[in-house]
């Protein structure tokens, strides 16, 4: 019989750092989709699912990808709500801009909503990373 069991890996590994920001992106794009949903006016289940996307699985790839590695794990957690926070102000912002002042319907403000939100902030942070590798 092995030493170790799958049960007693399971604590382990949610303790990585890339697997627990995953699950705290996860656990804040919950409810933020659904408030979405919720309180924006004529908001379909597209809108609220690339919310949904933009955050649990656009913010922690981002995270991954181009961010430094924190050395203390809470510094990686404070780090995913407050880029949640950023991600879910600029898609929210660009859906009630293509909305209200772009007269489009809420699917295809929220498919420009989810592109410019996505790839703007992976722009944005591959430039910086660019930068900060060639600093050194």
């Amino acid at each position: 019989m092995p030493s170790t069991s799958i049960s007693s890996n399971v604590p382990d590994w949610m303790k990585t750092q890339r697997n627990l920001t995953i699950l705290v992106a996860i656990l804040v794009a919950v409810p933020i989709a659904y408030g979405f949903r919720v309180m924006v006016s004529g908001a379909d289940f597209g809108g609220s699912f690339l919310l949904l996307m933009t955050l649990a699985v656009g913010v922690p790839s981002a995270y991954d990808e181009y961010w430094p590695k924190h050395d203390r794990i809470w510094n990686a957690v404070i780090w995913m709500v407050l880029a949640c926070i950023v991600a879910t102000t600029e898609f929210i912002g660009l859906y009630l801009l293509g909305t209200e002042l772009g007269n489009l319907s809420p699917f295809p403000a929220s498919i420009g909503a989810f592109l410019i939100t996505d790839l703007g902030n992976l722009a944005w942070l591959s430039v910086r990373k660019r930068q900060r590798n060639s600093g050194r």
